[in-house]
């Protein structure tokens, strides 16, 4: 793979955080972008429980969507051409 194609997966692959409007009171540390994948649905899983726990909360579905973004997004690149940890 040559440095132009590693740079542009990691340019096409989802921001690891949604836009936020407004301010967050706590702290949620998604996985990079480099994380493997097993980690980002370790991730996902976590925050469709916080959604479970904190239906009121705006942002949390945000996160939980962006994390299925970055899911959907992982199972279009072949294996080999994959930059992130393996799992």
């Amino acid at each position: 793979m040559t440095h132009e194609e590693y740079g542009q997966l990691l340019y096409d692959h989802p921001d690891e955080s949604p836009e936020i409007v407004g301010l967050l009171d706590y702290l949620i540390d998604p996985p990079s972008r480099l994380a493997s994948t097993a980690r980002w649905v370790r991730f996902r899983d976590n925050m469709a429980q916080a959604v479970a726990d904190r239906p009121d909360d705006a942002h949390l579905p945000l996160f939980l969507a962006q994390a299925e973004k970055i899911l959907a997004y992982r199972a279009t690149i072949a294996p080999e051409r994959r930059i992130w940890k393996a799992d």
